[in-house]
């Protein structure tokens, strides 16, 4: 038993004489330093656990926050009285949700999902956040808590929550800038990250991270491409050929952007490129593209002298087209590239993956390499 009660008679008696919340803050100091004494008996245990119950529902905010200031950093404190303070309003819960080791995942995570923005930001700079609580802080989509969680060292993250992190705010300087510096980043999010940050900050990347100046040019080829062919959507019919015409006078007219353009389901401007590498009409093309035998669309294709490896690719997105009756509406643009992307991951070994503009990218690889290689074999035009 110790020495000193968790209360002395002249504790009480100060307290009696002064009500006030400054003399409250003072009790409730004590009783915290004396909760966290190993050597008080399991009574003034209980003792001190029913005074910081009826603190913690004090209706002066300055007592409620000294009192968290107080058990925030204590590995012993009770469990309930941290959970009523972190219920708190924000002032009062900061201390506890930034520093307390009592709270498990479960609980952090759910104050996550239902707490406020600073809340949430007190949660990302503790000073380790486990992989599920920084997935749960980053699905809030809240930038400035993305910001604080990306620059905290002790946070640790899965691999698909860095890539949701480089998709989402990889176009954020700050963000970007907290990212690359990070010594735990993945190669698919240096690869997400190369394409949309600054000159200066992809320097540091490729540097920081070894990647190799052929593998960086690579990346960004496949942020243009992927660009051009979103732009397509919002482009009238009659301009799509000045487009392509455009895009082979500056030789970025590639195969791996007819490739991406096919399995996006962006016919017409497949039609186009294909017009262009062919020398064919247009009416041509699109009879042999559309043709429902075996013939018709290999002809084009070994006319056009693309890689042969990717020929499956092209044959499945125009047999999806044709069977789906694609009409370029919201519903048909999800559900051609859902079928794509399981026709892809069937038809090649080895090629995984749940996103369909990643495995283009991989595939783009496989086409620039190849492309010169090992060209189509001639096919007859009939």
């Amino acid at each position: 038993m110790t020495d000193t009660p968790v209360l002395s008679a002249f504790d009480v008696a100060a307290l009696a004489r002064d009500p006030s919340p400054e003399a409250r803050v003072e009790v409730g100091t004590k009783v915290a330093e004396r909760f966290d004494n190993a050597l008080i008996t399991h009574r003034e245990r209980e003792l001190a656990h029913e005074i910081l119950a009826l603190l913690v529902q004090d209706t002066a905010q300055m007592v409620r926050e000294s009192l968290a200031k107080s058990l925030c950093s204590m590995p012993g404190a009770p469990k309930d009285i941290l959970e009523s303070l972190a219920a708190d309003i924000d002032e009062v819960a900061r201390p506890v949700l930034e520093i307390s080791p009592v709270f498990s995942d479960e609980a952090l995570i759910s104050i996550v999902n239902s707490g406020s923005r600073a809340k949430q930001m007190s949660i990302a700079s503790r000073p380790t956040v486990s992989p599920e609580v920084s997935d749960a802080l980053v699905s809030t989509d809240n930038r400035d808590v993305v910001l604080c969680l990306t620059g905290n060292e002790g946070a640790s993250f899965w691999e698909g929550t860095l890539v949701a992190v480089a998709d989402r705010f990889g176009d954020d300087e700050a963000i970007a800038k907290k990212l690359v510096k990070r010594a735990d980043l993945p190669v698919t999010v240096v690869e997400h990250l190369v394409t949309a940050v600054s000159d200066e900050l992809r320097g540091y990347l490729i540097e920081r991270h070894d990647i190799s100046e052929d593998v960086a040019a690579q990346v960004i080829k496949d942020s243009r491409e992927r660009t051009t062919v979103d732009l397509v959507d919002g482009i009238e019919s009659k301009d799509i050929p000045k487009l392509v015409e455009q895009l082979a006078t500056t030789g970025r007219m590639t195969s791996s952007l007819l490739l991406r353009a096919m399995c996006l389901g962006e016919m017409r401007f497949a039609e186009a490129i294909f017009v262009q590498l062919t020398g064919l009409p247009e009416p041509k093309v699109w009879s042999l593209m559309h043709d429902k035998g075996p013939l018709g669309l290999k002809a084009l294709y070994a006319r056009a002298r693309l890689p042969q490896v990717l020929f499956p690719a092209f044959r499945s997105a125009v047999d999806i087209y044709q069977e789906m009756d694609y009409t370029g509406a919201e519903s048909d643009r999800y559900n051609f590239r859902l079928r794509m992307l399981e026709r892809l991951l069937t038809s090649y070994d080895g090629l995984e993956g749940d996103d369909l503009d990643f495995l283009l990218s991989r595939m783009s690889r496989i086409s620039d390499k190849l492309h010169v290689e090992t060209p189509s074999e001639q096919v007859s035009f009939v």
